[in-house]
Formats: C-alpha cells, sequence, structure tokens
C-alpha cells in the first residue's frame, strides 16, 4: 500500500492482496532466488509486498520509496532507501515497479534507469493502470499522470534490443467494467473531482480470513490467471491494469 492511503483500518484490500500473491506466484515460476541474489521494489510503500517476498526467498530486498522515514527500524534482509540516487553501482536480478510508473512525471526517464539496473539475465516486472479511456476522479485521487496501453508502454523502452517482452497482459477484467460504469457516471453527471477522499484500498471493512474477502479474492486471482494464460494466445482482453515482464539481454 502507498504509505500515502495508510489508515488506522487494519485490513487489506483483497485487490492488494490478490495482486501481491499474483505477481509472487508469476515470479516464482520465473526465477529460483537464493543468498548473493539481490531484488528492488521501488515504491514499496508500506513495504508489504517486499516484506511477502522476504518470507519467500534469502535474496537481498532494496525496498525504495520516497515517503520512507529513515528513523523507523527497517526488517531484517531489506534495505530501504528514499531514492534511487541513494543506490550506487548495484545490479539487481529482479526489479518490481508496481503502479509506480503512473506516479512518475518522467516515466520514460524512469523505466529505462530501471532498465540499466538490471543484471544481464534480469527480469522487470512492471504493473500500471490501464487504458487513458479510464483515467477518472480515482486516478485524480492517487496523484496519476496517466494510465497505459501496452503499446505505450512498449514505446518508453528507448532501446528495444536491449530487452525482450516475456509477457505482457491486461488483467482483473471485471473491475475494468466496474471502473469504466463509473467513469460513464462521472461524464453523463457531470461529476467534478472535489477535495481528495480517502482510497477504497485502505477501507475495507473485512479481515483477510472473512468469507467475503476470501471470495473477492479468489475471483480476483481466477482473473488475473485466465488473462496471463489467454495472453499466451494472443488473447488480451481490456483490463483494469496491465502487466509486462521485461529480460535483459545476457
Amino acid at each position: 500500500m502507498d504509505l500515502s492511503e495508510i489508515s488506522n483500518n487494519p485490513h487489506r484490500h483483497p485487490w492488494e492482496l490478490s495482486r501481491a500473491r499474483f505477481i509472487l506466484g508469476l515470479l516464482e515460476g520465473k526465477e529460483s532466488l537464493s543468498a548473493g541474489s539481490r531484488i528492488l521494489d521501488i515504491g514499496a510503500g508500506d513495504l508489504y509486498f517486499a516484506l511477502e517476498m522476504n518470507r519467500r526467498t534469502s535474496a537481498t530486498i532494496d525496498a525504495v520509496d520516497t515517503a520512507f522515514d529513515s528513523s523507523t527500524p527497517c526488517p531484517s534482509g531489506i534495505e530501504r532507501f528514499k531514492s534511487l540516487d541513494e543506490i550506487h553501482d548495484r545490479k539487481y536480478r529482479i526489479i518490481c515497479a508496481l503502479d509506480v510508473l503512473e506516479h512518475v512525471a518522467e516515466d520514460e526517464d524512469l523505466l529505462n534507469q530501471l532498465i540499466s539496473m538490471l543484471e544481464p539475465g534480469g527480469l522487470l516486472l512492471i504493473t500500471v493502470p490501464a487504458f487513458q479511456l479510464l483515467f477518472s476522479y480515482h486516478d485524480l485521487k492517487l496523484k496519476h499522470y496517466r494510465r497505459y496501453h501496452r503499446g505505450h508502454l512498449m514505446y518508453l523502452i528507448r532501446n528495444p534490443g536491449e530487452v525482450r517482452i516475456e509477457e505482457s497482459f491486461y488483467f482483473f477484467h471485471l473491475l475494468f467494467f466496474v471502473r469504466l460504469f463509473q467513469k460513464i457516471i462521472e461524464f453523463c453527471f457531470g461529476i467534478k473531482p472535489k477535495v481528495p477522499g480517502p482510497h477504497a484500498v485502505n477501507h475495507w471493512r473485512h479481515p483477510e480470513e472473512h468469507f467475503f474477502s476470501r471470495a473477492v479474492g479468489g475471483i480476483l486471482r481466477t482473473d488475473a490467471r485466465l488473462s496471463r494464460f489467454l495472453a499466451r494466445f494472443g488473447v488480451r482482453i481490456p483490463g483494469l491494469s496491465l502487466c509486462m515482464v521485461l529480460r535483459k539481454n545476457s
């Protein structure tokens, strides 16, 4: 979760839990990480995803977020940085940028900087909100500059020969239609953004073990797995999010 979204609510939204578990499963299917490997989690927020990775691997994890408080103790196995400028001469086996690029004005510069930080054969996994058509009050509240489609993300890579795209697919199709309905309501009734309010991710009422949370989470994970499977055959159904996996050439 983004540090700006943290509240006193202890319950994580099924969207966040489902995305994390799906991405972790995807990574585990591609890489076997051991001591000596290094992972970068950029836009690490409250460290939820970094901690989940830390439980599953003996690799060292570097977590970057501009909102980090350096006085807060950092868990074992994770190094914390406020900026990529604090990291010198490190190369990474895996870099995760989960819903980060849309928050950055110079997204092309950041994307290519991350590619340069990969070791040969390393993996860059990106998720971003999909389709500018869906840009709405929700995006303004979260300080998004834009949403993406697959071709847009590919266009940002300055040296396409440096990396290859292993996978790219949209996911969370059901949420795409929910957001599209919200956008239509905004347009038709002239709803204008007011003072940004709290984001729904930090206002989920049910614990993870609750039947409703488990049901919603199960639907979202199934949705993401189906998306990935269909993309292997060139079928890309519009979704709320876009995932792209880049492999740096050896």
